[in-house]
């Protein structure tokens, strides 16, 4: 494990000596426990916020094209491939 350096201000040590007490861990683990947390945290965040894009994109597209599919009925659609997806086959 890589051994590193880091100034904490006093509160904060008192913080952690405080609730690492409480977990049971030692000053490193719950900093690095912390760590994990926080990077969960902000992966959770880019995640949600890739979903908000992509949604918002969607939309875009989908205002974009409206008007090229007026009068087009996908239920319809799919019942017609449906149907045809046999036709080009012998009949017994």
């Amino acid at each position: 494990m890589a051994r590193i350096n880091i100034s904490i201000s006093e509160v904060a040590l008192k913080k952690v000596d405080k609730y690492k007490e409480i977990v049971n861990l030692t000053r490193s683990g719950f900093i690095m426990k912390a760590l994990e947390n926080y990077s969960a945290l902000l992966q959770d965040r880019i995640l949600e916020e890739k979903k908000k894009k992509a949604i918002e994109d969607i939309i875009q597209i989908r205002e974009e094209i409206s008007d090229d599919l007026k009068g087009w009925n996908s239920t319809e659609e799919i019942k017609r491939l449906r149907d045809n997806r046999w036709a080009d086959l012998p009949k017994k």
